[in-house]
């Protein structure tokens, strides 16, 4: 409490609410990109693996 210059429990209990909510936010966003990139990595993947499939259909 005294580092963050709060005089009383209720006072550091609201503040602190704030900043975990605001973490809380950044954390589920973080978490929402990482699934998008993974999903555009795993489709780029298959792409891929599809235009090798192709290519050597066409060499034989």
């Amino acid at each position: 409490m005294s580092i963050a210059g709060h005089v009383s429990r209720a006072m550091l209990s609201r503040y602190s609410h704030v900043r975990m909510e605001a973490k809380r936010r950044a954390l589920d966003e973080i978490a929402v990109r990482q699934v998008a990139a993974d999903e555009r990595r795993k489709e780029e993947a298959e792409r891929r693996e599809r235009a090798v499939v192709v290519s050597q259909a066409v060499v034989q």
